[in-house]
């Protein structure tokens, strides 16, 4: 799975299986990593590729969508880095890290056999590559991605954080939206306006959503979207 290409770059790939689409698999990685994935096809394949650096470490990713098998869907995920062009004191801390990275990243999917040439069916993937592409056609400004997350909080959803002191946990309960913490400090906070929790919201995870951009922010829509991205079951 680990592959040390040079002295200063490595690379990842994992085949494996999965029942769900490809955007279902690209949204749980953009919560992990924070960061968006954009679409392409290579040939026939759907590809989906994002960015981060970790540490000042740029890392690449390529999520491909190889085949649709008669019960499930066989996916290629690859991970590569190079160090090369940051400064050299820090290189042996990029090797021996990376390899960790890419184990913690890849750790959610197990790996399989790639698949057979030709095997799956051509029409049954079609239509799951439609269907990924299409998945948010409707979000297409913050407004919308905003509307989005309040609908889907009213369904019960809610976004959740921890560390070692607490947490906090954002739920819509009892006709309000309310921010409650838990752990070394217990403050509750209730919202009876969706303008105001908005704000809060934006606020709340302002510098979570631009951490692998830094110093640098991401645009308002995409901060949006990567906030939907944390809301939990």
């Amino acid at each position: 799975m680990y592959h040390p290409k040079m002295a200063n770059e490595a690379y990842c790939e994992v085949y494996f299986r999965d029942s769900r689409p490809p955007h279902e698999i690209q949204f749980q990685l953009e919560s992990t990593l924070m960061t968006l994935f954009q679409p392409y096809r290579d040939g026939s394949k759907l590809i989906l590729v994002g960015a981060v650096r970790m540490a000042g470490c740029p890392y690449s990713f390529q999520l491909r969508f190889d085949a649709a098998l008669l019960t499930t869907n066989a996916y290629t995920i690859r991970i590569s880095t190079s160090w090369e062009a940051l400064p050299a004191e820090h290189h042996d801390y990029f090797r021996r890290t990376s390899e960790s990275w890419f184990k913690y990243w890849t750790q959610p999917f197990k790996s399989a056999p790639p698949p057979a040439p030709g095997e799956g069916s051509e029409q049954r993937y079609r239509a799951i590559e439609e269907q990924s592409l299409n998945a948010e056609s409707h979000l297409t400004d913050a407004a919308s991605v905003q509307r989005e997350i309040l609908a889907e909080m009213h369904k019960g959803k809610y976004f959740s954080t921890a560390h070692k002191e607490g947490g906090t946990n954002i739920r819509w309960r009892a006709g309000r939206y309310t921010r409650a913490d838990y752990g070394e400090s217990e403050e509750t906070e209730t919202f009876s306006d969706e303008a105001s929790f908005l704000a809060f919201l934006r606020k709340f995870y302002d510098w979570e959503t631009s951490s692998h951009v830094y110093p640098n922010k991401v645009s308002d829509f995409d901060a949006w979207k990567l906030i939907l991205r944390k809301l939990r079951q």
